[in-house]
């Protein structure tokens, strides 16, 4: 691909993202109404949340900050005192994975590859989906390390959704380019 057409596909792509990040956002807020509606809020608040709390964590470790747990909350160790960054329930990504596997259904299912690669296909982008989400939470807590509270915020509320729909757009477009084994050039 020329560097021209490079640039092409990250401006298409790009407009493509903000395009539909409205409705990315309202979709979002639908779900988190739904699992609110039928309680399991708190089984993603008490059973998930400390685990993705524990790969942040962890994540904030290899980048070199001191991080320890109480439940759902990491405390980072910053030049100015402690930050506590509490990981609720609705802010670990379960919507991405959500929005994730919808996408796969529809992408998948008039696939003509064989099911281990549509399996394979689909572990490997929430194994993507869950790691970006984790990388997400990692940043704000960077953020706020860093830059102080506000801009954590503001990252948080604003670019977070940015990043994983990001994700989304890259990894489908990645696996249904055509050419190659793909989902789309098989």
């Amino acid at each position: 691909m020329s560097e021209e057409k490079g640039y092409a596909v990250l401006i298409i792509a790009a407009s493509f993202t903000l395009m539909i990040m409205p409705f990315y956002i309202t979709f979002n807020e639908l779900l988190t109404e739904v699992i609110k509606s039928i309680g399991l809020w708190w089984f993603i608040e008490n059973y998930i949340a400390p685990i993705v709390a524990r790969l942040t964590a962890s994540m904030l470790a290899l980048l070199g900050l001191e991080a320890t747990l109480s439940g759902p909350v990491v405390y980072l160790n910053a030049p100015g005192g402690a930050v506590a960054l509490y990981i609720a329930w609705n802010c670990i990504g379960w919507q991405s994975i959500v929005v994730f596997s919808a996408i796969s259904y529809l992408v998948l299912k008039e696939s003509p590859l064989p099911c281990y690669e549509k399996l394979t296909t689909f572990i490997v982008g929430i194994q993507g989906t869950v790691l970006v989400n984790i990388l997400r939470i990692a940043l704000v807590g960077l953020i706020a390390v860093w830059a102080g509270k506000g801009p954590a915020i503001l990252f948080h509320d604003y670019f977070g959704s940015l990043v994983t729909l990001g994700w989304l757009v890259l990894f489908w477009f990645m696996s249904t380019r055509t050419g190659g084994d793909t989902v789309a050039g098989a």
